[in-house]
């Protein structure tokens, strides 16, 4: 203990002129990161279905146009590239059900950057922001991942049939 006594007392030595600014900064960052809450998945089960197919699939590309949903610049404007896949707004292996409110449209490039991460609260509100522009009159625009008793439904009678 008396060892790091000498070294605690110089990082502390640095760090105190500078306290004022890295308290805010680490505030500012972890609000920043923070997701949004009340959308994300209601339940510690992992879905069954790992990908967007079929019917699910067509419907996020058909709503997005076919082309790429991911902003150009942090929350703003649209890529616009065709999009290639369809992805969990928050991932599947995060807990985000396969469901058509937790899928965007996204070309290549776009999906193999965007990995594992579960998207904080500004990304969903541009997502939604510019859903406005482009989704088709009526349709939903609003980030959900969760699953509806429906869906549930459908998986069980999906899994029954499995075995």
């Amino acid at each position: 203990m008396d060892l790091l006594a000498p070294m605690w007392d110089g990082f502390a030595a640095i760090l105190a002129p500078y306290l004022w600014l890295l308290v805010p900064l680490l505030l500012l960052a972890a609000v920043l990161r923070f997701p949004m809450l009340g959308r994300g998945p209601n339940s510690t089960r992992r879905d069954s279905w790992r990908g967007f197919k079929y019917a699910s699939r067509a419907a996020v590309l058909q709503r997005a146009g076919g082309l790429c949903e991911a902003p150009l610049f942090l929350a703003w404007g649209r890529c616009g590239d065709p999009a290639a896949e369809v992805d969990h707004v928050v991932p599947w292996s995060r807990g985000g059900p396969t469901v058509v409110s937790n899928g965007q449209a996204l070309c290549r490039r776009h999906n193999r950057s965007k990995g594992a991460l579960v998207p904080p609260w500004w990304y969903v509100l541009g997502l939604e922001r510019r859903r406005r522009g482009y989704f088709p009159e009526g349709a939903p625009v609003e980030v959900l991942a969760v699953m509806d008793d429906g869906e549930r439904a459908a998986r069980e009678r999906w899994a029954a049939t499995r075995r």
